[in-house]
């Protein structure tokens, strides 16, 4: 239950004002795609496989985070504190990685952070109805959540903003070894 509640916060808002997005600079200064190429061409696969694996790992990082430093003493707790944080983990990650995919090699910062008001609005509308599940009652307990003290929702936000910081990272060192200019 908790990944098609993420699936359908995380992806439909976001997914649809996606496509609404402007057009990158210099879109018009890449070769034409060829007749055999697919979606998966120009380093977008590459892109999939290593952005997924960062999510995952983080995923993972903050829910050892939450069994290794417990704020509860009985198990049932700690186990139900970690799949609570793993679960805001996810879909927080899910949103703030919206903003990476706005381009394959260019910066978010690059690319225009707010030029998308859909976007800009999608994106604040996915997370209160992700966080509704964790922190209105009757919501929590149909999704079978705990509350989260401060300490566990500021592991939650790092986690989170990691996967941007990670792909800035990767973008950068493709964009100096000259990966973008082979695109698409």
């Amino acid at each position: 239950m908790h990944l098609l509640w993420i699936n359908l916060v995380t992806d439909t808002l976001p997914a649809i004002a996606l496509g609404v997005e402007p057009a990158e600079p210099g879109v018009m200064t890449h070769k034409p795609r060829g007749r055999k190429s697919n979606f998966f061409d120009g380093g977008v696969f590459g892109a999939i496989m290593y952005q997924g694996i960062f999510q995952t790992m983080l995923v993972l990082g903050v829910y050892g985070w939450a069994i290794l430093f417990p704020e509860h003493q009985v198990q049932s707790e700690i186990h139900a504190d970690a799949l609570t944080m793993a679960f805001a983990t996810l879909g927080l990650i899910q949103l703030l990685h919206a903003f990476n995919v706005k381009s394959v090699y260019q910066s978010i910062f690059t690319v225009g952070l707010f030029k998308n008001k859909t976007f800009n609005w999608s994106i604040p509308v996915a997370f209160i109805l992700l966080m509704a599940t964790i922190v209105v009652p009757g919501f929590n307990s149909l999704f079978h959540v705990s509350h989260l003290s401060l300490t566990q929702w500021m592991a939650v936000i790092v986690g989170s903003l990691m996967i941007v910081v990670l792909v800035e990272i990767v973008k950068a060192v493709q964009r100096a070894l000259g990966k973008d200019k082979n695109a698409i």
